[in-house]
């Protein structure tokens, strides 16, 4: 049985409704040891025999058997796995990576050590026998065309491949390097089957055991020379098909390869790292501009959503007492009570808005701004100015972002004018607080806060309770509220009747809503503070109009990043394109190319994101600078980054698909078939 075997092999090639035909009825067989030369005029088929042979290109008739096995029904990724099994390629115009050095050109044929200093060592060995061990650490692009050639041989060698294919290995050199070339091939591959297609014979005719001559597309002769002068064993070739194939170290492979190919072209690389830094800063910024977008997909609560809340009330017009809230609070289990508790519910304290004198010393204009404020009695900290409040009438400290800052220069520590602290002084109904410290925070989207005494908190509350209609709506035997933040409910309802409200902490929030139905069949009104509602028409319209607008605004922003983002990578491919064909050509595992340039493009997202994060920290830890963008969390940058991710995974895909979806012969011509 012969190693290599082409029964009546017929290419033809068919471009804009001609046909040419490459080669025609050849008939050859080939066995382990032959230095085979193939010579012929030019355009008569040699290379394209070639070609057929290293699975390069296919053919339309007869049949290639391969140790037996043939070949016709092969599909485009088994010729990838025949050439990663059997073939070793040496071409005319050299094929070397030039952005690698000689010794990583070496080392990508040598992706089965596993070892990376067996590895190493192999590779400089192989240089040695070529002459190249001077020369490691040198680029290819760097080399004259003689050390590029050894280069590419050392490279065949690695591979360690049963056929060895040089199409034209002498083309480009003079005769002595000519020489040498066909002298190191006929040296290093006595136990292979070497095959060399030449135009001129008498450079390799002291060496080779067997010539063919091709014309116009057939074989006119085959002249067996002498001997093999190594006969060996027919022994099979190990199987290292996709069964038997190791993912985890080909994932290792790739990211390998993907790490060197990300290194080797610094100016694409970083072109690549920009448009994608682009891509992910003007994700973020869109984002942040467009919150509402995502208040589309909100819930409706019915009171602010707090953990473990149960909010109840009594059918009758009158308040909890605190032996009443004690007692109840011992019986269903919670952890403890609010009484008044109407100011956990309000947007804001009596949705009062606080003016702050914007005026800076050696400013002429005068800009008033509104800041909504909650009431707490927590403490956030030390003061960055000031201190805690410690009356329990007339003191309060703030709570704000990081953006007012300019606002309060000076003002504690008495530089600010008195008729600028009358603008800064705090009036809740007929009380008015002095602000006697400022705590700031970055989170511009968190509420500002007044920080009160214990005893000037509950008071506040018992006054917001007072002014404040919590349960609305409510009908007997029925489980739905309304939150007292919308006075539409009542209106539109016809209710006049007036409920007070108090609050029961539980444990979490599975208990709280537990107890609420326990509460409820005791005779009590009782909701769990997550429970949401059928909002009224106006309510969602105003909803669907101003989220959804927003929605679209952020979606059509996207897909315009996706799309510059896509057409620019898309013309970076036609650079490295060559690269990956060699790859293929060279016979490197599909996956572990597919996945080199998918962790190339993942590893080019990182300094973007590097960029961007420390960017945006910058940003909201500067007062003046705060609210440029609005400050996004954890998960929504989480959110930015997964959608990048999505979309470099997108866009990598279409290139493998281009890659992949011409043959390795069209794509190292440039996309011409014939």
């Amino acid at each position: 049985m012969a190693f290599l075997e082409l029964k009546n092999i017929g290419k033809i090639y068919v471009s804009e409704g001609t046909v040419a035909v490459g080669i025609r009825g050849v008939n050859l067989s080939f066995e382990r040891g032959e230095f085979v030369a193939i010579t012929g005029a030019s355009g008569s088929g040699k290379s394209t025999l070639l070609n057929v042979i290293s699975g390069m290109d296919t053919y339309e008739e007869g049949e290639m058997l391969v140790e037996g096995k043939p070949t016709s029904h092969y599909i485009q990724s088994d010729w990838e796995e025949y050439r990663e099994k059997y073939i070793s390629f040496i071409f005319q115009d050299y094929n070397i990576i030039e952005s690698f050095t000689v010794l990583q050109n070496v080392e990508l044929a040598l992706m089965n050590i596993r070892n990376p200093i067996e590895r190493r060592r192999r590779a400089i060995e192989l240089l040695e026998r070529v002459g190249l061990k001077s020369h490691l650490k040198q680029k290819g692009s760097r080399l004259s065309g003689g050390q590029k050639q050894r280069c590419v041989i050392a490279r065949a060698l690695a591979k360690d491949s049963p056929i060895i294919l040089a199409d034209e290995p002498t083309g480009n050199l003079d005769a002595q390097s000519s020489k040498e070339i066909v002298e190191l091939l006929r040296e290093v591959s006595k136990d292979k089957l070497l095959i060399v297609v030449t135009h001129d014979f008498d450079e390799v005719e002291a060496h080779a055991t067997r010539h063919i001559r091709v014309f116009d597309g057939a074989v006119e002769s085959d002249q067996k020379i002498s001997e093999t002068a190594q006969p060996v064993m027919d022994v099979p070739v190990e199987d290292t098909g996709k069964k038997s194939r190791d993912h985890v170290y080909d994932i290792r492979n790739g990211l390998r390869l993907g790490w060197a190919s990300y290194l080797a072209k610094p100016k694409l690389t970083f072109f690549i790292c920009f448009i994608l830094f682009l891509g992910i800063i003007g994700s973020t910024y869109i984002t942040g501009a467009l919150d509402d977008a995502f208040a589309l997909f909100g819930r409706f609560y019915m009171f602010t959503p707090s953990k473990g809340r149960v909010i109840i009330s009594k059918y009758e017009t009158a308040d909890f007492t605190e032996s009443e809230l004690s007692e109840l609070m011992k019986k269903y289990g919670a952890e403890s009570y609010f009484q008044n508790d109407a100011i956990l519910d309000a947007p804001a304290v009596l949705s009062k808005s606080v003016e702050f004198d914007r005026k800076r010393i050696g400013d002429t204009e005068r800009v008033y701004e509104n800041v909504y404020f909650g009431a707490t009695t927590k403490h956030f900290g030390k003061p960055d100015a000031g201190r805690y409040p410690e009356s329990d009438d007339d003191e309060v400290l703030l709570y704000v972002p990081l953006c007012y800052k300019g606002y309060f220069d000076g003002y504690l520590d008495g530089s600010v004018s008195k008729l600028e602290m009358q603008d800064r002084i705090i009036k809740i109904g007929t009380a008015v607080y002095d602000v006697v410290g400022v705590k700031y925070y970055i989170d511009n989207t968190k509420q500002a806060q007044i920080v009160m005494t214990d005893k000037a908190y509950r008071k506040l509350s018992a006054y917001v309770s007072a002014n404040w209609n919590t349960f609305k709506d409510l009908k007997e035997n029925t489980s739905i509220f309304y939150s007292s933040t919308s006075m539409i409910d009542s209106i539109l309802h016809g209710n006049d009747k007036i409920y007070n409200q108090a609050s029961l902490f539980f444990k979490n929030d599975r208990a709280a809503r537990k107890a609420a139905k326990t509460i409820r069949e005791d005779g009590y009104l009782a909701c769990y503070s997550k429970q949401t509602y059928n909002p009224d028409i106006l309510s969602v319209v105003e909803r669907v109009m101003v989220g959804g607008l927003s929605f679209l605004l952020w979606i059509g922003a996207i897909a315009f990043l996706v799309f510059f983002v896509n057409l620019c990578t898309h013309r970076s491919l036609d650079v490295i394109k060559s690269d990956l064909t060699i790859f293929r050509s060279m016979g490197i595992s599909v996956r572990v190319i597919k996945l080199s340039m998918f962790f190339r493009m993942y590893i080019s997202i990182i300094p973007g994101m590097l960029i961007t994060l420390i960017g945006m920290f910058v940003i909201y830890h500067l007062p003046d600078y705060n609210n440029m963008i609005r400050y996004l969390h954890w998960y929504e940058y989480l959110f930015v980054i997964i959608g990048i991710l999505i979309i470099t995974t997108w866009v990598t895909r279409k290139q493998i698909h281009r890659l992949f979806e011409e043959s390795v012969k069209k794509t190292l011509k440039g996309g011409a078939e014939a």
